[in-house]
């Protein structure tokens, strides 16, 4: 099958599939189309992968398909304002509709060719977005079934569910496929639509306020991206992203990437624009999964990776390196104050994907370890974060909470699930798991890098880090550590798309990890941007960043001692069960101890959440203010 085709089918089918959901209204046919869009989607993204890059002309009936779906996008989104009552949204709407059509009718539009660029880069997120997206598809069948039953609803809204998740894959293909900024563009409020309409799906107060949170704010960097499209237009004089990355550099030129830049952050979330991502918490467990993992948040770090060799080394890219690190050092210190487990998720996300946009802004063509950095991270990431999404909503639907002091005990309750969480956490942060090593490559590359304020930025990366560590063992603590109430409930059974997505994720993780150096040298290093070369060699077992070399193996044997040796301790047979020590003599009362002052004191034991040090609250406002300050300061240091 030609590549034409294969983009035809990897962009196309997801809707189309998504169309017939929402007509058939059957059950049946659902579980049949979304399989075959997930065999479609991976299949396709395999062989493209496997053909390489190259360019695609649609016809140019597709152009103004695009332009009449544009325009009904946005006027779709100003009746939502309107029937919200929501000004904020009304406003940016304008703010997009009215420039857009002055352009297109009043300036004549601009075409492009070609119009598809296949290249390395957009072949790994076309990878991540199918393989991933497509297993958490998968899942939704089963999880929205025991969703709306615990929900008692009574007609189901599922054809509707469907339909939008499976547009915003297509969605996601088209936009990091797309050679064309307006083209971009649209398929960016693409990603837009979808995330608002599956927040609020559930259609509760805190739904709808929240869905129109995340609209609001993905709008604001919709009016960014319609500025960079007339700064394009006037002072380029092109709409290319191939061109537009390889023009010389202008203060103009540096304008327009602020104004995508302000975009990307936008999408991802960043300080100050963290609050829908963390509202959108409220959407049904495979939404929250999707956006974190394979799609909407990853378009904004697909905009930046796109760009960044155009701006490397500039005052731009500083501004974007310190964002990244403030952003993934006070969501790890928030994290800690969490007790939602899809709350600490966001957080999580919010922060890794700020890493992400750290190394890329350091990154540079004379040091691009922190291109691979970020690349390296954002693969690992999607996996890892997918599984654990999919995890906990398969919990929350069997212990009716997300709060993770609920889940006591829990690998006794549910083995299965609970051992493929436990491992989706160690891959988040320990070996011998592919983040590790991502993390690796990012010190090293910051230490590296002559980056403006060194201190500052390595000293929030390790703050963000020690907190991330607290965060995830705390929560593995619940699970493992803790007094384990309940009853056994023996073998755990889980409906077959659980167990696909579920394990099919869990053995990419594994392998992946395994196979981590050789992950770099496919995916990664061949999606460095063109005349970038990093002294970096990869082995089967090894990574050599041209400061050190990171041997992979020597992790892995640890683990499986470490697995063994524990599995050796946890069958033997035998013990007494003896009170805890609790820093003082033991009396009668299990609950109490005595001091060294000769008095009784009830032991009260609690989690480490640090409450009483900082409130969640204030942080995130202290936050918010200083993330748009830091935005600010981005456009100052470009204007001036």
């Amino acid at each position: 099958m030609n590549g034409d085709a294969l983009i035809a089918l990897t962009v196309g089918f997801p809707p189309l599939a998504g169309l017939l959901c929402y007509a058939l209204n059957n059950k049946a046919a659902r579980r049949i189309l979304v399989g075959l869009t997930a065999v479609v989607l991976i299949g396709s993204s395999l062989l493209l992968f496997q053909g390489g890059g190259f360019t695609y002309e649609p016809a140019p009936i597709f152009e103004s398909v695009v332009l009449v779906l544009d325009f009904a996008l946005l006027v779709y989104f100003l009746y939502a304002g309107v029937k919200n009552n929501n000004w904020l949204v009304i406003g940016l709407a304008a703010l997009q509709l009215v420039p857009v059509a002055y352009f297109e009718f009043g300036l004549g539009g601009m075409a492009v060719e070609p119009m598809i660029v296949v290249n390395q880069l957009s072949l790994v997120m076309s990878l991540i977005i199918s393989i991933v997206g497509s297993l958490i598809v998968v899942y939704a069948l089963s999880y929205m079934e025991e969703h709306e039953h615990h929900l008692h609803i009574e007609k189901s809204k599922q054809p509707r569910f469907f339909f939008f998740m499976l547009v915003l894959l297509g969605g996601m293909a088209g936009l990091v496929f797309s050679n064309s900024l307006y083209w971009v563009y649209f398929f960016w409020e693409v990603t837009t639509l979808c995330s608002y309409e599956l927040i609020r799906h559930d259609g509760t107060e805190i739904a709808v306020k929240n869905a129109l949170t995340a609209l609001w704010m993905n709008l604001l960097g919709g009016v960014g991206f319609v500025a960079a499209i007339y700064l394009a237009f006037y002072f380029v004089g092109t709409l290319s992203i191939e061109a537009l990355v390889t023009s010389n550099l202008s203060r103009p030129l540096l304008l327009l990437f602020s104004a995508l830049v302000f975009a990307a952050f936008t999408k991802s979330a960043q300080f100050p624009f963290n609050k829908w991502l963390q509202g959108a918490m409220v959407a049904p467990t495979p939404v929250s999964a999707l956006l974190h993992s394979s799609t909407m948040v990853n378009a904004g770090i697909f905009l930046i990776l796109r760009f960044a060799p155009a701006f490397n080394n500039t005052a731009l890219s500083f501004a974007v390196a310190l964002v990244g690190a403030f952003t993934f050092m006070i969501t790890a210190v928030l994290a800690i104050n969490e007790r939602i487990s899809k709350g600490i998720l966001a957080y999580s996300t919010i922060g890794n994907l700020g890493l992400i946009i750290l190394c890329v802004g350091i990154s540079s063509y004379q040091n691009p370890l922190g291109y691979v950095a970020a690349l390296t991270l954002l693969v690992f990431h999607s996996v890892s974060k997918g599984l654990l999404f999919l995890c906990a909503g398969v919990v929350e639907n069997r212990v009716h909470s997300r709060v993770i002091e609920d889940w006591e005990g829990l690998l006794a309750k549910f083995p299965t699930t609970t051992t493929i969480m436990i491992v989706g956490m160690l891959s988040m942060f320990l070996p011998p798991f592919g983040m590790l090593l991502g993390k690796w490559i990012a010190i090293d590359a910051i230490i590296s890098s002559s980056t403006l304020g060194f201190l500052i930025i390595i000293s929030l990366v390790l703050i963000g880090s020690a907190a991330t560590t607290l965060y995830y063992a705390k929560w593995l603590g619940h699970m493992l550590v803790l007094p384990q109430s309940g009853k056994k409930l023996g073998e755990e059974q889980l409906p077959l798309p659980y167990s696909v997505s579920l394990l099919s994720l869990l053995a990419i993780g594994i392998v992946m990890g395994a196979g981590a150096s050789l992950v770099i040298g496919a995916l990664v290093l061949p999606a460095l941007p063109a005349g970038w070369f990093a002294s970096v060699s990869t082995g089967t077992f090894s990574f050599n960043s041209g400061i050190g070399t990171f041997l992979t193996y020597p992790f892995w044997l640890g683990a499986i001692a470490i697995f063994v040796i524990g599995w050796m301790i946890a069958s033997k047979k035998g013990g007494v069960v003896k009170p805890p020590y609790v820093s003082g003599e033991n009396v009668s009362d299990p609950d109490a101890f005595k001091t060294t002052a000769d008095t009784q004191v009830s032991m009260e034991v609690s989690a480490l959440f640090m409450e009483n040090e900082f409130s969640q609250s204030s942080v995130l406002a202290y936050g918010a203010v200083a993330g748009a300050i830091l935005v600010m300061i981005m456009f100052i240091t470009v204007v001036l």
